[in-house]
């Protein structure tokens, strides 16, 4: 019954978490096409990424006085339409606009789509509402990601991305002509959301935040350049996949751990470590089964990291603990800009792909240090 009030709502998180960490196999099509480089449409990710991370708090205050329904439709609206645009891109300039239009529909919809969920529902519901809506978001990266790259192969990669419209154009109908009744909106002021980050236990666990997701998306988005470069072209779908599938697991069960076995610290520490160790997997396996097990041990450890730590901000931020969640999101997608940006940089300055996933080793570490100077 739940599924059938929020499907429009699952189904664009699904079409959010595909448009996310699709481009990643789609670089060398995309590259070929425009005749640039892996490195140059890399910085699509980062664009994207950038914009999610920035439009959710920094414009917030342009919608609230629209309905939930209307700013709903807006936010997917952009969305969808700076996917068109990447499909029918005529050059790496216009698709790199377009992935920065599409970000910005994608951090106006997301936090309103979880809120207006969870408001959706009787008070007892909500949890579950809302493990709808994110579990939207992992199954668009864990089974979308491989059908988006299996569409590319036999259609183009310009198919992909009309594959996410189509999703986008149908969540929109959905939400457009359903009969849901969606709760009113009242957004959080800019001043009161800044206020949040006074607590220095929450700007530390925002710069944890900021550096896991630099690693993680930093190495994920030149995968298919790093696996090219060790001779694995042919397998990119498939540990792509097991990637997602680690995160689908990681985000459905950290969930059972920390409110079980672990504190939320400890958790956090522990995944930090598994993801260190997925990064050397993925780089320095000596053949397809270790490189296979590394990124479903970084899918896991990466999305089961983020649950961890907004606990640990609820827990601790008392009364600007939504504030500071939200904060953590955009620290997350930031990170990931800034990530994707600096191997864009690095690999056009010629560095060998191959020192990627050192790199994000060395994040992993700096990141892991914060966090254990921060529970002390």
């Amino acid at each position: 019954m739940m599924l059938k009030l929020l499907w429009p709502q699952v189904l664009a998180g699904a079409a959010l978490g595909l448009d996310a960490y699709v481009l990643a196999g789609l670089l060398p099509a995309m590259a070929r096409d425009f005749t640039t480089s892996q490195a140059t449409v890399g910085l699509g990710v980062a664009l994207f990424t950038a914009a999610y991370a920035i439009s959710a708090p920094m414009l917030a205050g342009a919608v609230s006085t629209l309905t939930t329904k209307v700013a709903l439709l807006l936010g997917l609206g952009i969305f969808t339409a700076g996917n068109l645009m990447s499909m029918i891109a005529p050059s790496i300039g216009v698709l790199l606009a377009s992935r920065l239009l599409a970000g910005v529909g994608a951090g106006l919809y997301s936090p309103l789509a979880a809120t207006s969920a969870a408001g959706m529902v009787e008070s007892g519901q909500r949890g579950r509402a809302l493990a709808w809506v994110l579990a939207g978001l992992s199954v668009g990266t864990a089974l979308g990601v491989p059908i988006g790259l299996f569409v590319e192969a036999h259609l183009g990669w310009r198919y992909t991305m009309g594959f996410i419209v189509c999703l986008g154009l149908i969540s929109g109908m959905g939400i457009a002509v359903g009969n849901a009744t969606f709760p009113a909106s009242a957004p959080m002021p800019l001043s009161e959301r800044v206020r949040a980050l006074t607590n220095p236990f929450t700007r530390l666990t925002l710069l944890v935040t900021l550096i896991a997701g630099m690693a993680s998306l930093g190495l994920y988005t030149y995968l298919a350049e790093l696996f090219a470069s060790r001779g694995m072209s042919g397998e990119v779908s498939t540990f792509l996949w097991l990637w997602g599938m680690g995160g689908m697991f990681g985000a459905f069960s950290i969930g059972h751990v920390i409110d079980r076995c672990l504190p939320a610290s400890v958790a956090t520490l522990i995944l930090l470590l598994i993801m260190s160790l997925g990064f050397l997997l993925v780089g320095y396996g000596p053949d397809s089964i270790w490189v296979g097990a590394g990124c479903l041990v970084w899918g896991m450890a990466g999305w089961a990291c983020m649950a961890t730590q907004q606990h640990a901000l609820v827990t601790r931020a008392g009364p600007k603990a939504t504030a500071a969640v939200a904060w953590n999101s955009s620290a997350n997608y930031l990170g990931s800009a800034i990530g994707a940006a600096l191997g864009s940089l690095l690999l056009s300055e010629h560095m060998l792909v191959a020192w990627l996933p050192m790199l994000a080793v060395a994040a992993a570490g700096l990141a892991t240090l914060i966090h254990v100077s921060k529970c002390r």
